[in-house]
C-alpha cells in the first residue's frame, strides 16, 4: 500500500500546531528557569567529595529551599505560563488571564488542611490552615492545564459576546483589562468554588483517574522507554518538532518521577538509590544525544567520513551544534525530513539507545537521574552531572552514541554513494 507523504505531513502538522498543544508547550517551557536553577541545589548536594558533604551537611534543609519551590510548585508556574501563551493566540490580557487561570487551578487542585496543637508540637508549624504540598508540583500539572485552558476560552466566550464591563477611555489599560475579565473571572471561580465544595468532587483526583492508562509511560519499565522515542522521531520525519507532541503528553508523569527522586534525596537516599529513572533527563542525557534521533552520530559520519562534497559540508556545519544538542541543521538541513535514507535509522537509534540505557538503570549500573541540567550542554557532561556526577554516566553517552553510529553506518554509505554519483554526474555535465 502507498502511503500519500503529503497528506501525512499535512495531517502531522495540524497536530503539532494545534492551538492547545503549543500553548502547552510554550506554557511548560516558562518552568525551565526555576527547574534548572532548583535542580542546581540539588546538584549540589550530591558532589562526590567527602569533605564538601560533610560541610554541607548541617545545612541540608536550607538547601531543600530552592528545590521546593521550583520543582515542587511547577504547576503552579505552568498554569500561568500556559494560560498566558493561550490569551495571547487570542489576543486577551495576558496578565489578567494568568491570574483568573491559576486561582481557577488553586481551587481545583488544592484542599485546605488544618495542623492541630498537637501537630504543631511534632512539626515545628504553626497551628492553622495549611496547604498540602504535593499538587502544587507535577501531580497537579493536568488541573493546570486543564484550569488554563477552560479558564482562557471562557475569557474569550464573555468578551465575543461582550458580556464585559468597559471602561470608559483614558483608564490605563491594566485596570481596563482586569475589569473585562472580571465577569469571567466571577464564573470562573464561582463555578470551580461550586465543583470543589458544592458537589465534593475532587477534581484533580478525577483527571488523574481518567488519564491512569497513559501513566504507564511514565513507570520504570520498557514501554515507557521506547515509546516515546518512536513518537518524537516519527513526527520530526515528517518535519514536525517531537517535543510539541510529547510535551503535553509525558510530561507530568516524568516530572512526578523527577519530584519523587529529589523527595527521596531529601530523606537521606542518593542518586544510586532514588526511586524512578523515567525522567526527561533519561531521554535528555542518553537517547536524544546531539537531538533527536541520536544526529549527533551522524554528522560525526558526515564530517569524517563522508566522500561527497554535501556530506563533509553539511557534518563540519552541524557537528558544532549538535554537540550542544541542535539538531534543526541537520534535520532540515541534510535534510533528514522525508529523507527515506536516514528515516529508519533515525528511528532506530534512539530505539536501542532507549532499550541500552534502560537496562543500565534497571540493574543499577548507572545513577539514576536527579536533577534537570541545561540542556545546551554536551551530552557526556550534562549525564554526568544529572545523575550526580557518576563517572558511568558518561562512559553510557559513549556506548549509546558508538551503537547509534553502527546503525546509521550502512544507510550513510547508501546515501553517500547516491550523492557522490550525483556529484560527480552534475560536474560531468558542467564540463560538457
Amino acid at each position: 500500500m502507498k502511503i500519500n507523504t503529503d497528506i501525512l505531513a499535512a495531517k502531522m502538522a495540524a497536530v503539532a500546531g494545534n492551538r492547545y498543544l503549543r500553548a502547552i508547550r510554550d506554557g511548560m517551557a516558562v518552568i525551565i528557569p526555576v527547574v534548572v536553577v532548583g535542580s542546581f541545589f540539588t546538584i549540589v548536594t550530591q558532589l562526590p567529595i567527602t569533605a564538601w558533604t560533610n560541610f554541607i551537611k548541617p545545612f541540608m534543609s536550607e538547601l531543600q529551599i530552592p528545590v521546593t519551590f521550583s520543582i515542587g510548585f511547577m504547576a503552579l508556574y505552568a498554569c500561568y505560563g500556559i494560560a498566558a501563551n493561550l490569551a495571547e493566540t487570542y489576543k486577551l490580557d495576558k496578565s489578567s488571564t494568568g491570574v483568573v487561570a491559576v486561582m481557577v487551578y488553586l481551587i481545583l487542585a488544592i484542599t485546605p488542611g488544618t495542623i492541630s496543637a498537637k501537630g504543631q508540637a511534632v512539626t515545628g508549624i504553626l497551628a492553622g490552615t495549611a496547604l498540602p504540598a504535593k499538587n502544587f508540583g507535577a501531580y497537579g500539572l493536568f488541573t493546570s492545564m486543564l484550569a488554563a485552558i477552560v479558564t482562557v476560552e471562557v475569557i474569550r466566550f464573555f468578551k465575543q459576546k461582550k458580556i464585559v464591563i468597559k471602561m470608559p477611555d483614558g483608564v490605563p489599560p491594566a485596570v481596563s483589562n482586569s475589569f473585562v475579565a472580571l465577569l469571567p473571572a466571577a464564573a470562573l471561580i464561582i463555578g470551580a468554588w461550586a465543583i470543589k465544595a458544592g458537589l465534593s468532587f475532587d477534581v484533580n483526583a478525577g483527571i488523574l483517574k481518567v488519564l491512569s492508562p497513559l501513566g504507564h509511560f511514565g513507570q520504570d519499565n520498557f514501554v515507557s522507554a521506547v515509546v516515546p522515542a518512536i513518537i518524537n522521531s516519527v513526527f520530526w520525519i515528517f518535519g514536525i518538532h517531537g517535543a510539541a507532541i510529547s510535551t503535553p503528553i509525558f510530561y507530568p508523569y516524568w516530572y512526578q518521577n523527577l519530584d519523587a527522586n529529589t523527595a527521596a534525596l531529601a530523606h537521606g537516599a542518593t542518586a544510586a538509590t532514588v526511586p524512578h529513572f523515567m525522567t526527561e533527563q533519561f531521554f535528555q542525557w542518553f537517547i536524544y544525544i546531539g537531538g533527536s534521533g541520536v544526529v549527533l552520530a551522524l554528522t560525526i559520519l558526515l564530517a569524517f567520513f563522508s566522500k561527497s562534497a554535501l556530506g563533509k559540508t553539511m557534518g563540519r556545519i552541524a557537528i558544532v551544534p549538535s554537540v550542544f544538542n541542535i539538531s534543526e541543521p541537520i534535520v532540515f538541513g541534510l535534510p533528514i525530513v522525508l529523507n527515506p535514507y536516514f528515516a529508519v535509522p533515525f528511528i532506530l537509534a534512539p530505539v536501542a539507545d532507549s532499550i541500552i540505557t534502560w537496562a543500565a538503570m534497571t540493574f543499577h549500573l548507572v545513577n539514576r537521574t536527579i536533577a534537570t541540567v541545561p540542556w545546551t550542554l554536551p551530552a557526556p557532561i550534562g549525564a554526568f552531572m544529572a545523575t550526580g556526577f557518576d563517572w558511568r554516566a558518561i562512559v553510557l553517552t559513549v556506548i549509546n552514541i558508538s551503537v547509534a553510529i553502527v546503525i546509521y553506518w550502512p544507510f550513510f554509505k547508501a546515501w553517500d554513494k547516491q550523492q557522490l554519483a550525483k556529484e560527480a554526474d552534475a560536474k560531468a555535465e558542467k564540463a560538457a
